[in-house]
């Protein structure tokens, strides 16, 4: 089998130029790379990642683990955030391991034992065994998302300003004259689902006006299709005419998919009768139906390589600055989905929509 000296002497060049050549470190003219390149081809020569992982200690791969249960699909958010992570990770040719792992049984732990450099973890939970694993094992990783409370400080994260978002969305509700605002959220289990709450409710103490009128709803479980779970809440919170919400928010475009199918059913139209908000933001999706989904953008690319940057950081690769969190801002996208509420007689203040 042939080596890396074999390549340098067939090329007629030094160890460390055929190394640069492959791992694209450091500039290499197109006329020696052709000749390297050729040599390694003639002698079917292949760079040994796992030898090179022996001489620098390091695997050269990190992994991404997104915890996965059989009724759940990648959306448009997991295939930017997965975008992100990987070309960041490849400014230093490191490899991404994509670990899917069933959380179905909850067993310690649904991660990869494969060797690696770091994780980063997505979709924390409030029980979260991953970082318990992974700090008794002394690896390091960085959490896409708000840590558990007891790991707050301790666990390095990357995450939107979920309170401020929520606050926003709600906020721009009620100055519609929306009073009754159902909010169907992500489970209780879910470290963002409570985020989430937080500028919900705050938009309502902000504006001194009463949440009697509205209702949170958390997700059951994380299993189960998200479509189905915003069909059977709404039909089950419009059952009484009198009780009927405005607006809802939810947690995915996906739940916003089944709320729309109910409220169909149930001869309501969107916006007219009701808005709707997604807290997430499948282009696609959202531009197809009819009228337009408003959504927030996450920003789910800058996620993934920020989370990257964050996790270099911690393992000494490139010269990025060791920080404890990093807050990338959503943005709320209105589109056709939100109205006025119809007959609204609330007045909010100067700069408040006045609905006549």
């Amino acid at each position: 089998m042939a080596k890396i000296d074999d390549v340098a002497k067939r090329a007629n060049v030094s160890k460390g130029t055929v190394s640069n050549v492959f791992s694209q470190k450091r500039p290499i003219s197109e006329k020696v790379k052709k000749r390297v390149l050729e040599a390694a081809k003639d002698l079917k020569y292949t760079p040994n990642h796992i030898a090179r992982s022996l001489v620098t200690k390091k695997t050269m791969t990190i992994s991404l683990n997104i915890p996965y249960s059989k009724n759940l699909s990648l959306s448009t958010f997991h295939t930017n955030l997965i975008n992100g992570v990987i070309t960041e990770a490849s400014l230093q040719n490191y490899r991404i391991l994509i670990d899917t792992l069933s959380q179905d049984q909850l067993e310690l732990p649904y991660i990869s034992r494969d060797a690696m450099d770091g994780v980063i973890l997505l979709d924390p939970r409030a029980d979260d065994n991953r970082m318990e694993y992974l700090t008794h094992f002394d690896i390091p990783f960085v959490v896409i998302g708000q840590p558990p409370e007891e790991y707050l400080g301790k666990a390095p994260y990357v995450d939107n300003n979920n309170v401020e978002i929520a606050k926003e969305i709600t906020t721009y509700l009620l100055k519609k004259g929306h009073e009754r605002i159902l909010y169907l959220n992500a489970p209780t289990l879910m470290t963002v689902s409570k985020v989430r709450e937080k500028g919900y409710l705050k938009a309502f103490h902000d504006l001194n006006i009463s949440t009697n009128s509205s209702k949170i709803i958390f997700k059951d479980t994380l299993k189960g299709d998200p479509s189905v779970y915003g069909y059977e809440k709404v039909m089950e919170c419009f059952r009484n005419e009198k009780e009927r919400f405005t607006a809802i928010i939810v947690d995915t475009d996906k739940v916003a998919l089944g709320a729309i199918r109910a409220l169909k059913e149930l001869d309501l139209k969107v916006p007219d009768d009701v808005s709707i908000v997604a807290l997430s933001d499948d282009l696609v999706l959202s531009h197809e139906l009819d009228p337009p989904l408003s959504t927030v953008d996450m920003h789910a690319t800058k996620l993934g390589y920020e989370s990257v940057r964050m996790l270099f950081a911690q393992i000494g690769i490139g010269e990025h600055e060791r920080s404890k969190s990093k807050i990338v801002k959503a943005r709320f996208n209105v589109r056709g989905s939100c109205e006025i509420a119809k007959g609204s007689k609330r007045t909010l203040g100067s700069d408040f929509i006045k609905i006549e």
